[in-house]
């Protein structure tokens, strides 16, 4: 049988998954049906051989995306093999295919080897800086405390972006007095909600902007708006923090995106004296392991130099 049947199947059985979790399963899976075809590799012959030699394929001839490479990373190249996993992985339990292919077939495929870059996290100046030039990004009010309220919240949760993009109005409680928790909560990849808590400048910030702007009382009502009025697109996200950090004082080199907020936010959780346990509960993690790697990605300086504290922003 062809690899590209059962994978027709297969992303039909994957449509409760987030929108781009099934892009990025439909993108790599299928370039490993095309290049099985070419090969004339069917699905029950798929081992580890086949993936390793799909896999150099893939590094002689594949394109990056990203500007200035010029090879294919080697996270992408885990990427695929773990998409290729879970492909495999649903065959061995489905009824019709698990004839072709086998758990320990599955097992023997071999991840390659990914190299480790630091993670480089925001300084206490960079973050000021791009806080300041919230207020002369828009000459419209509403923009400067919405982006106010965007950065703090990033700062100061580790929300991923689309977690941040689709926060609704119900999903925001934020304390009337100083005896209780403000806090949000978000629906994380695999369907799975955490309560994250706020410290007093990110909810001041979110307050300050919702009270203004966001009172509606339609729970379901996203928190941040586009110009346009709907919900926050993911380039839209980007394009607001690349504009603040063009009217910032940031070098334009410097790199200023939605995932740095929140390696800035586990460096200085873990170096507050925060517990691994902790963090990986509040980051959304499914496991305890993907968050010790990701701690060894991030900046040693970064960790070593924070004092005790709860909150990313509560000390700037």
């Amino acid at each position: 049988m062809d690899v590209s049947e059962a994978l027709v199947d297969y992303l039909a059985d994957i449509k409760h998954l987030a929108k781009g979790t099934q892009r990025v399963y439909q993108q790599h899976l299928t370039v490993f049906a095309q290049w099985c075809t070419s090969q004339g590799v069917e699905l029950s012959q798929v081992n580890n051989r086949n993936v390793q030699a799909f896999l150099e394929w893939l590094r002689a001839f594949h394109k990056p995306h990203k500007a200035g490479q010029t090879e294919i990373s080697s996270h992408t190249l885990a990427g695929y093999v773990r998409n290729i996993w879970a492909f495999l992985y649903w065959c061995c339990d489905d009824e019709e295919y698990s004839i072709l292919v086998k758990p320990r077939t599955v097992k023997s495929i071999k991840m390659p080897r990914v190299e480790r870059f630091i993670k480089m996290t925001f300084t206490d100046e960079e973050i000021e800086a791009l806080f300041n030039a919230c207020q002369h990004e828009s000459k419209e009010h509403e923009y400067k405390l919405r982006d106010t309220a965007i950065l703090a919240v990033l700062l100061d949760t580790g929300i991923r972006a689309a977690e941040l993009r689709t926060l609704t109005i119900g999903d925001v409680f934020l304390a009337r007095n100083v005896a209780e928790d403000s806090y949000i909560t978000v629906m994380g990849k695999g369907r799975k909600q955490r309560e994250i808590p706020l410290g007093n400048r990110a909810r001041r910030a979110l307050n300050r902007y919702m009270r203004q702007y966001r009172r509606s009382t339609v729970k379901t009502d996203p928190v941040f708006l586009s110009r346009h009025g709907g919900q926050l697109a993911n380039s839209a996200l980007k394009d607001i923090l690349l504009r603040l950090k063009d009217v910032s004082t940031l070098p334009a080199d410097a790199q200023v995106n939605p995932h740095k907020f929140r390696h800035t936010w586990a460096a200085r959780f873990i170096a507050g004296g925060g517990d691994v346990y902790d963090l990986s509960r509040l980051m959304g993690h499914s496991s305890i392991t993907i968050t010790e790697g990701y701690l060894k990605s991030l900046s040693a300086k970064a960790v070593r130099t924070r004092k005790v504290h709860r909150s990313v922003l509560d000390d700037l």
